[in-house]
C-alpha cells in the first residue's frame, strides 16, 4: 500500500500512468470532504465509486458522475490519496470504456468549463428547473434539480450542460426554486465576541449573564501565564469546564495575575466535537507523522462513518477536523486565534490525535467538587480527628485525592456522579456529627457566599442547596 499527496493535475496523471501503470488496484482519493475510489488496471480507470448525490444507482450516467465527482481536483489539486493492490469491488460503477489518466483530465477540463458557464446562470446545481414554454422531452426537466438532470442524462456531461445553457438563454427554462447552499451542506462560522480582554477590566458576571440571556453557544477561554481554563456553554447553560477542578471559580473571583479572556461562539454541532480535544479516550494519541498514512486516515474516517475529531499539531498550531458520521463538518485552525479554514493538512512534522465522539459534560461534577471542598473546609476547622477519618477514607479512592488541604479528582469524573454524591453525603454525615445541623448549614452558607454571583448567572442556585437531603439522594 502507498499513500501521499497530489499537488497538481500532472501529479495525478503521473501517478496513474507512471507508478500504477503495471498495477491493479484501488486508488482512494480524499477530496474536499469526500472519498472517491478509482479502480485502475494497467494505467486505465475501469471503475469507480463516489457519492451518488441522492440519486438511484440505476439512473446515473456513470461517466458524468465520475467527471462531476472530480471537478474539485481542478480548483484544488492538493489532495490525499491511498493505493492498495486489490481486485475491483462489487459496489464499484463499471465503465463501459476504460479511460486513461490523460483522457480523464482532458475531459474534466472541458466539462468543467461548461459547468462553470452553467453555474453563472443558475448559481447552484441544486436549484430546481421550471419550464416556461414547451419543447421536446420537457417532462425530463420540469421540477427537477439541474444536477439530477445532468447526472441522469443519456447524453455526455458536456452535451447536457451545453443544452441546459441554451434552453436557459432561449427562455425555455428558468429557476423554479432558488437555494444557494448545496443540499446537505451547512456553512459554519467561528466568531470572537471578546478577544484578549483582561478580566480585571470587565465585569465577568455581566458577561456571563449576557451569554446566558442570549442563549450563547461556544466557550470562554480564561488564561494567564500559569493557568488556562475553558468553560463550555450550550444555549446559555454551562456544560463543562476543562481542566476539571474547582479552582476555576476562585481563578475568576480573585485573579492573582492578569488573566485574559476570549469568548468564542460556534455552532453546537462543532462545539461538541471541538471539546473532544480534552478527551483522554483516543484511538490515536500524539502519533508522529512518519508513523501515520494521513491519506488513508481521512479515507477511513469517511468509509467507516467516524464521528469525532481528528487533531494535527505542529509547533504552536493545531488543525481540527470535526466529523459527523464520516462527513466533514468543518476544519478549524488554532494558532493566534481559532478560525474556520480550507487549507490543506500538514504534510510532515506533525503529531496526530484521533478522538471518537463521547459526551464531555462535566460541569455538575465540578460543581459538586466545590461543594465537597466547602464541607471539608468546615470540618477541617473543627475536628482534626474527623479529618483523619476522611483522609483514611480517601486513601483507598481512585477518584479523589488531597493536595495541600484541598480535594481534587484523580482523573476524569464523567460518569461517576453517584460516587461523587455518595462521598458528598459521607462528608455531610461527618459534618453533622462534628457540628449541629444548623451550625453546619450556617458555616456552609458563609463558605459559599463568595460564589453567589456565579451561581446566579449560571443558574445553578439549586445545586448550591446540596445539604438538602433530597438534593444528594
Amino acid at each position: 500500500m502507498i499513500s501521499g499527496y497530489l499537488s497538481s493535475q500532472q501529479d495525478f496523471v503521473d501517478l496513474i500512468n507512471g507508478f500504477l501503470f503495471n498495477k491493479e488496484g484501488v486508488l482512494e482519493i480524499y477530496l474536499e470532504g469526500r472519498s472517491i475510489e478509482l479502480y485502475i488496471e494497467n494505467g486505465f480507470i475501469k471503475g469507480f465509486y463516489t457519492e451518488t448525490e441522492g440519486l438511484k444507482a440505476e439512473e446515473i450516467n456513470k461517466k458524468s458522475l465520475l467527471l462531476y465527482s472530480l471537478f474539485n481536483i481542478l480548483d484544488n489539486p492538493s489532495v490525499l490519496f491511498s493505493f492498495k493492490n486489490s481486485p475491483e469491488r462489487e459496489y464499484h460503477f463499471k465503465l463501459e470504456e476504460p479511460i486513461s489518466a490523460e483522457g480523464l483530465i482532458l475531459q474534466l477540463q472541458l466539462a468543467y468549463q461548461e459547468f462553470k458557464s452553467l453555474l453563472n446562470l443558475i448559481i447552484t446545481p441544486y436549484a430546481t428547473i421550471r419550464v416556461l414554454k414547451p419543447f421536446e422531452n420537457m417532462q425530463n426537466y420540469d421540477g427537477r434539480t439541474f444536477i439530477s438532470v445532468i447526472l441522469t442524462s443519456t447524453e455526455t456531461l458536456i452535451s447536457e450542460t451545453r443544452k441546459l445553457q441554451e434552453l436557459l438563454r432561449a427562455s425555455f427554462l428558468d429557476i423554479g426554486q432558488f437555494s444557494t447552499p448545496e443540499v446537505g451542506k451547512r456553512f459554519y462560522e467561528v466568531d470572537y465576541i471578546v478577544r484578549d480582554v483582561g478580566i480585571k477590566n470587565v465585569n465577568i458576571f455581566s458577561v456571563l449573564e449576557s451569554l446566558r440571556m442570549s442563549k450563547f453557544t461556544g466557550f470562554i477561554n480564561i488564561y494567564d501565564n500559569h493557568s488556562n481554563y475553558e468553560l463550555y456553554i450550550q444555549k446559555g447553560k454551562a456544560v463543562a469546564i476543562y481542566p476539571y477542578n474547582f479552582d476555576f471559580f476562585d481563578f475568576i473571583l480573585t485573579p492573582q495575575a492578569d488573566p485574559v479572556m476570549d469568548v468564542v461562539s460556534m455552532p453546537e454541532e462543532i462545539l461538541n466535537k471541538f471539546i473532544l480535544k480534552h478527551s483522554k479516550r483516543k484511538l490515536i494519541s500524539s502519533l508522529p507523522h512518519n508513523f501515520i498514512e494521513l491519506g488513508k486516515t481521512f479515507i477511513g474516517i469517511i468509509k467507516n462513518g467516524f464521528t469525532g475529531l481528528l487533531m494535527l499539531q505542529k509547533a504552536n498550531e493545531r488543525m481540527y477536523f470535526a466529523y459527523e458520521n464520516g462527513a466533514l463538518l468543518a476544519s478549524l485552525l488554532e494558532g493566534k486565534k481559532l478560525k474556520i479554514y480550507n487549507a490543506e493538512p500538514y504534510r510532515d512534522g506533525f503529531l496526530a490525535d484521533l478522538v471518537p465522539f463521547e459526551p464531555m459534560e462535566n460541569f455538575l461534577e465540578v460543581m459538586h467538587l466545590l461543594f465537597i471542598n466547602a464541607v471539608y473546609g468546615v470540618i477541617l476547622k473543627h475536628s482534626n480527628q474527623m479529618v483523619q477519618s476522611i483522609l483514611y477514607h480517601l486513601s483507598s479512592s481512585d477518584l479523589f485525592k488531597v493536595v495541600e488541604g484541598s480535594i481534587y479528582f484523580r482523573g476524569d469524573p464523567r460518569g461517576r456522579r453517584e460516587e461523587i454524591l455518595g462521598f458528598l453525603s459521607f462528608l455531610l454525615d461527618v459534618g453533622y456529627k462534628t457540628l449541629s445541623k444548623n451550625k453546619l448549614e450556617e458555616e456552609l452558607e458563609n463558605s459559599l457566599h463568595p460564589y453567589r454571583d456565579i451561581f446566579k448567572v449560571l443558574e445553578i442556585e439549586e445545586y448550591a442547596r446540596f445539604w438538602n437531603e433530597g438534593a444528594v439522594s
